[in-house]
């Protein structure tokens, strides 16, 4: 039996496996985008007297936001799993998970880094819409410069993330991403 930290002396778990996974993830962030949507079209809704009357602009405001509320939810769903547990959901069905290059548990830090370093668990191109939904809300409630250029440096994050990660596994013998390289994870079969 190869044991966590075997399979980190290995090498780390193929690109078929993580792409797998990436799907399975992309299936569950698409269920809570779904379910934070629902909530802003509901309130949309309910804040029109069930379609009887036009809803106040607040309404309109609150739907964004409720829907922009699905990347800090994400986040915090996501560094609760992977360390906890070292693994996404999809990693889960996939019986991959992410381990420290000494085979130990990643921890909450260095899985919230992990993350913040283009994941595209977190930075996943679905996410460019709640981004984009930021961008737009940001825009009409100021016009500040740099919440606008924070957002857009976001979306776009969103979009290289998953390119990025992908050239990094293909350009490494251990098929580490850079957020793995730069924490000093690996995602490796699960013991």
């Amino acid at each position: 039996m190869t044991t966590v930290a075997d399979s980190s002396r290995q090498g780390g778990a193929g690109l078929e496996a993580r792409l797998i996974a990436f799907v399975f993830d992309t299936i569950i962030l698409v269920a809570f985008l779904a379910i934070f949507a629902i909530v802003a079209m509901f309130q949309l809704l309910a804040r029109s007297s069930f379609g009887d009357a036009d809803p106040p602009d607040s309404a309109y405001y609150a739907a964004l936001g409720i829907i922009a509320g699905v990347v800090p939810f994400w986040l915090v769903f996501n560094v609760w799993l992977q360390s906890w547990r070292g693994q996404t959901v999809g990693k889960y069905i996939v019986g991959i998970r992410i381990a420290r290059d000494d085979g130990g548990r990643p921890g909450v830090i260095r899985t919230f880094a992990r993350l913040l370093l283009l994941d595209p668990v977190l930075f996943h191109p679905l996410l460019a819409v709640p981004w984009a939904l930021l961008v737009v809300y940001g825009t009409m409630l100021t016009s500040n410069t740099l919440v606008l250029v924070g957002t857009l440096t976001v979306l776009l994050l969103s979009v290289i993330a998953a390119p990025v990660a992908l050239a990094a596994i293909l350009s490494d013998g251990r098929h580490r991403a850079l957020h793995d390289r730069i924490v000093g994870t690996l995602v490796v079969a699960d013991a």
